[in-house]
Protein backbone atom coordinates (compact mmCIF):
# COMPACT_ATOMS: atom_id res chain seq x y z
CA UNK A 1 0.00 0.00 0.00
CA UNK A 2 1.93 3.46 -0.92
CA UNK A 3 0.00 5.92 0.93
CA UNK A 4 0.47 7.72 3.85
CA UNK A 5 2.32 4.55 5.83
CA UNK A 6 2.67 5.39 8.96
CA UNK A 7 6.52 6.84 9.66
CA UNK A 8 7.77 9.02 12.52
CA UNK A 9 7.91 12.63 12.54
CA UNK A 10 7.74 15.13 15.16
CA UNK A 11 6.51 18.60 15.52
CA UNK A 12 7.83 22.17 16.27
CA UNK A 13 7.87 21.46 20.27
CA UNK A 14 9.29 17.61 19.43
CA UNK A 15 5.93 15.68 20.10
CA UNK A 16 5.58 12.61 17.73
CA UNK A 17 3.36 12.82 14.76
CA UNK A 18 1.55 9.62 13.71
CA UNK A 19 0.48 10.08 9.74
CA UNK A 20 -2.32 8.21 10.90
CA UNK A 21 -3.89 11.15 12.32
CA UNK A 22 -4.47 12.56 8.72
CA UNK A 23 -6.69 9.50 7.28
CA UNK A 24 -9.55 10.84 5.19
CA UNK A 25 -8.11 13.79 4.78
CA UNK A 26 -6.50 15.40 1.55
CA UNK A 27 -3.04 15.78 2.22
CA UNK A 28 -0.11 18.26 0.97
CA UNK A 29 3.75 16.93 2.14
CA UNK A 30 6.70 18.77 1.15
CA UNK A 31 9.95 18.13 1.63
CA UNK A 32 12.52 21.01 1.56
CA UNK A 33 15.26 22.46 3.78
CA UNK A 34 16.66 25.92 4.31
CA UNK A 35 19.79 25.43 1.98
CA UNK A 36 17.80 24.82 -1.18
CA UNK A 37 16.85 28.18 -2.92
CA UNK A 38 14.26 26.70 -5.05
CA UNK A 39 12.29 25.46 -1.88
CA UNK A 40 12.56 28.61 -0.09
CA UNK A 41 11.27 30.30 -3.70
CA UNK A 42 7.98 28.16 -3.38
CA UNK A 43 7.37 28.58 0.41
CA UNK A 44 4.80 31.80 -0.06
CA UNK A 45 2.71 30.36 -2.35
CA UNK A 46 2.77 27.22 -0.36
CA UNK A 47 1.75 29.42 2.93
CA UNK A 48 -0.75 31.28 0.35
CA UNK A 49 -2.48 28.00 -0.49
CA UNK A 50 -2.53 26.63 3.24
CA UNK A 51 -3.97 30.21 4.45
CA UNK A 52 -6.98 29.74 2.31
CA UNK A 53 -7.19 25.80 2.63
CA UNK A 54 -10.36 24.13 4.15
CA UNK A 55 -8.41 23.19 7.51
CA UNK A 56 -11.40 20.81 8.11
CA UNK A 57 -10.22 18.02 5.70
CA UNK A 58 -6.65 18.85 4.99
CA UNK A 59 -3.15 18.91 6.29
CA UNK A 60 -0.09 20.37 5.57
CA UNK A 61 3.31 18.79 6.26
CA UNK A 62 6.78 20.74 5.16
CA UNK A 63 8.92 18.12 6.63
CA UNK A 64 12.65 19.91 6.77
CA UNK A 65 15.20 17.40 5.72
CA UNK A 66 18.00 20.20 7.01
CA UNK A 67 20.87 18.54 9.19
CA UNK A 68 19.33 20.66 12.41
CA UNK A 69 15.44 20.92 12.81
CA UNK A 70 16.59 24.47 14.87
CA UNK A 71 17.59 25.93 11.21
CA UNK A 72 14.17 25.07 9.60
CA UNK A 73 12.01 26.49 13.14
CA UNK A 74 13.72 29.71 12.53
CA UNK A 75 13.32 30.06 8.75
CA UNK A 76 9.54 29.40 9.64
CA UNK A 77 9.62 32.10 12.27
CA UNK A 78 11.29 34.52 10.29
CA UNK A 79 9.13 34.12 7.54
CA UNK A 80 6.42 34.28 9.91
CA UNK A 81 5.16 30.78 8.28
CA UNK A 82 2.10 29.82 9.71
CA UNK A 83 1.93 25.89 7.42
CA UNK A 84 3.41 23.33 10.21
CA UNK A 85 6.48 22.20 10.04
CA UNK A 86 7.73 18.47 10.79
CA UNK A 87 11.39 16.95 11.17
CA UNK A 88 11.61 13.40 10.22
CA UNK A 89 12.47 10.94 13.44
CA UNK A 90 13.42 8.22 11.34
CA UNK A 91 14.14 6.95 7.87
CA UNK A 92 11.45 8.50 5.64
CA UNK A 93 9.65 5.73 3.61
CA UNK A 94 10.45 4.38 0.08
CA UNK A 95 7.88 6.34 -1.54
CA UNK A 96 9.64 9.76 -0.23
CA UNK A 97 12.83 8.79 -1.63
CA UNK A 98 13.51 11.40 -4.41
CA UNK A 99 16.53 12.51 -6.43
CA UNK A 100 16.15 16.06 -5.26
CA UNK A 101 14.35 18.88 -3.19
CA UNK A 102 11.57 20.39 -3.12
CA UNK A 103 9.35 17.65 -3.60
CA UNK A 104 5.71 17.73 -2.79
CA UNK A 105 3.09 14.43 -2.72
CA UNK A 106 -0.32 15.33 -2.68
CA UNK A 107 -3.00 12.69 -1.30
CA UNK A 108 -6.65 12.27 -1.73
CA UNK A 109 -9.01 11.24 0.76
CA UNK A 110 -8.43 7.82 1.08
CA UNK A 111 -4.58 8.05 1.07
CA UNK A 112 -3.61 7.30 -2.28
CA UNK A 113 -0.98 9.53 -4.06
CA UNK A 114 -2.39 11.80 -6.33
CA UNK A 115 0.75 13.60 -7.26
CA UNK A 116 4.05 13.94 -6.78
CA UNK A 117 5.89 17.21 -8.15
CA UNK A 118 9.86 17.48 -7.87
CA UNK A 119 10.77 20.56 -8.25
CA UNK A 120 9.18 24.31 -7.40
CA UNK A 121 5.89 25.17 -8.51
CA UNK A 122 3.46 27.68 -7.73
CA UNK A 123 0.86 26.01 -5.60
CA UNK A 124 -1.39 29.20 -5.45
CA UNK A 125 -3.36 28.03 -8.20
CA UNK A 126 -7.22 28.12 -8.56
CA UNK A 127 -6.69 24.01 -8.96
CA UNK A 128 -4.77 23.45 -6.04
CA UNK A 129 -6.89 25.52 -4.27
CA UNK A 130 -9.97 23.77 -5.19
CA UNK A 131 -8.75 20.27 -4.33
CA UNK A 132 -7.85 21.92 -0.82
CA UNK A 133 -11.16 23.61 -0.47
CA UNK A 134 -9.86 26.97 -0.29
CA UNK A 135 -12.53 29.67 -1.79
CA UNK A 136 -11.74 30.71 -5.35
Amino acid sequence: EAGLSAFALQDVNGNPVDLKNFAGKRVFVNLWATWCPPCRAEMPAIEKLYQAADKRNTAFLLISLDDKFESAKKFAQRKKLTTPIYYPSTHLPELFQVQGIPATFIFNEKGELEQKVEGAVNYNTPAYRSFFGAPK
